[in-house]
């Protein structure tokens, strides 16, 4: 299984940085997702990787060996793209079978890998069927197998479940992890959909503006984010800007004006610094007497999304909160105009220095 690492990765496209000084080193066996915003650059990272590009300056290791002017051919690598592209006049063994064929393996060899692979994506029963035959889910399974025949033990998924329905989509991914710990295999997935690298990944590496902006563990990314951006692109965040106006062993009391105070766990600060107020919509609880982080406010909007409500809150002190509360049977749902009382929990506030260039500019997707 082999480790790739990157160092200083670099690639322009005329004034576009699309990759900007990237240093990652993805680990023997790992499932690493990549996310961040259109254009963030992280299509052009994975096609540094597999050769289909060149970087500009930096250096590309895979099993400890620089690979910058290694064909792609030659780099041991599987890559299966968001469009499946299967060659239509072969059926499903022949596109199976395609790569090891022209690489002139043997055909007692080429058909036990492939009998294998077949059996663990489970399309036995149809590989006498053209790809116009199948469904959108079984095509790309059918694009992993192909990939799966050269016998690499690095994969490359840019966006392969882009172009499939919702439902395909949240069972093939956990095909896709199913099969490539199975085979012990290192994986590079590029996707725009964060519950599906959220579901999938031992760790998720955040991109934005060609930068590696934060990378660790899903549950990690998603509780306590490091950076402004984290909290505000994975998830759902509300964002509240204050000044730390006492700081003691058991956290910081932030005011964020109009008589609003709001307790944090967080540690890190000194009085009378300007910070953002972060927290989850779905951590905050609906309460009648609240002791303490009590918010008080006007519903604005009601937003039903399956069995959650989001609710839209405009506070005493003018700002604008999301809540998202699970529906419950029985119990009658919120009506805008109603008022309403809530609290976040202390260990779930999380703060962050305000940033130099603004709060809007550090949030920006752009």
């Amino acid at each position: 299984m082999p480790e790739v690492r990157l160092v200083n990765v670099t690639k322009r496209y005329g004034r576009i940085l699309a990759n900007d000084h990237v240093n990652l080193t993805i680990r023997d066996g790992e499932y690493i997702s990549v996310i961040g915003p259109s254009g963030c650059g992280k299509s052009t990272l994975i096609k540094n990787i597999a050769g289909i590009i060149e970087p500009d300056e930096g250096e590309i290791y895979i099993d400890g060996k620089i690979v910058n002017n290694i064909p792609i051919e030659d780099r041991g690598i599987g890559y299966v793209f968001q469009d499946i592209a299967l060659f239509p006049h072969m059926n499903v063994w022949e596109n199976i079978t395609y790569g090891p064929d022209v690489k002139g393996f043997s055909p007692e060899e080429t058909k036990t890998i492939a009998r294998e692979i077949i059996e663990m994506i489970k399309v036995s029963a149809r590989i006498d069927a053209y790809p116009d035959e199948l469904s959108g889910g079984t095509q790309q399974k059918i694009a992993v197998a192909r990939a799966l025949m050269s016998r690499s033990s690095l994969m490359l998924l840019d966006e392969p479940l882009g172009a499939l329905d919702l439902k395909v989509r949240s069972v093939l991914r956990y095909e896709l992890r199913r099969i490539a710990k199975a085979l012990g295999i290192t994986v590079l997935h590029v996707t725009h959909d964060q519950e599906e690298a959220m579901s999938i990944s031992d760790r998720i590496v955040v991109m934005r503006k060609g930068r590696i902006v934060e990378s660790g563990k899903p549950l990690q990314l998603y509780m306590k984010p490091k950076n402004l951006f984290t909290a505000n692109f994975v998830g759902e965040a509300n964002f509240l800007v204050g000044k730390i106006e006492k700081v003691s062993e058991k956290g910081l009391l932030i005011d964020i004006g109009n008589g609003l105070k709001v307790f944090s766990t967080e540690a890190k600060g000194n009085i009378g610094d300007r910070v953002v107020v972060a927290f989850r919509p779905e951590f905050i609880i609906l309460k009648e007497k609240i002791d303490e982080n009590a918010f008080f406010g006007e519903i604005t909007r009601i937003v039903y999304s399956g069995s959650l409500v989001r609710i839209t809150v405009e506070t005493t002190s003018g700002d604008e909160i999301l809540i998202k509360n699970p529906l419950k049977f029985g119990e009658p749902p919120p009506e805008t105009g109603e008022k309403l009382t809530f609290s976040i929990p202390p260990e779930n506030v999380l703060v962050y220095p305000y940033p130099e260039a603004g709060l809007h500019k550090e949030l920006s997707l752009e």
